[in-house]
């Protein structure tokens, strides 16, 4: 996708989401949340998003506002358990003043204040956990694994989840190749994960089998 070829009316609709979006503190780039916006408008066989990891909600903002511009009657579900991933010295630093549902707290508020509430479904649990909770006959169109990074978690993550994900849908892996875990995991997929394209730290495939 080149912003540039897009029309005029949709750049300035993203260049207004990403106005409103980017004082959300996090770590998806507007280039990242225009490619998350497009996946979910336009490559995705049915409207059902599972956001692994979402923090205070930048990329799940993105994907929620495609839907919103769409009146779609979709859903954006974001698994956290909004308490940081302990491995990650980063998230203890950031969260070392916070009480513990202040983080959720304010994922809810930055959706409320986007508008794109009604798009959201946060499922305050672990990935494992809303996998075995995770209904067998609503299948994902696009699912985007952000959790812990490190690559036994990553793999768990794609492992529990991407048997979930409609044939045709899309799965991204978030921090290829900031990160070894998910760049490691790339490398191993199955032949019928088709690679569609990178944007910014992010490796996008498709499901074909």
């Amino acid at each position: 996708m080149n912003f540039n070829e897009l029309p005029v009316e949709t750049q300035q609709r993203l260049l207004s989401w990403q106005d409103q979006i980017e004082p959300i503190q996090g770590w998806c780039s507007p280039v990242a949340g225009v490619t998350l916006y497009h996946l979910v408008q336009n490559k995705i066989p049915v409207p059902v998003v599972v956001e692994l990891g979402s923090w205070k909600g930048r990329s799940s903002a993105w994907m929620a506002a495609a839907l919103a511009d769409q009146q779609s009657p979709g859903k954006i579900v974001c698994v956290d358990t909004w308490q940081g991933t302990p491995s990650e010295k980063e998230h203890a630093d950031l969260l070392a003043q916070y009480h513990p549902d202040q983080l959720y707290q304010e994922f809810l508020d930055n959706m409320e204040k986007l508008g794109v509430r009604d798009w959201v479904v946060p499922v305050r649990m672990t990935t494992v956990e809303a996998a075995k909770a995770w209904p067998l006959d609503q299948p994902i169109g696009l699912l985007f694994i952000d959790a812990d990074h490190d690559y036994y978690a990553v793999r768990r993550d794609f492992e529990l989840w991407s048997g979930y994900v409609k044939d045709g849908g899309v799965i991204v892996f978030d921090d290829v190749p900031n990160w070894p875990g998910p760049t490691r995991l790339i490398s191993e997929l199955p032949s019928w994960y088709k690679h569609m394209a990178y944007s910014h730290n992010q490796w996008i495939v498709l499901k074909t089998n």
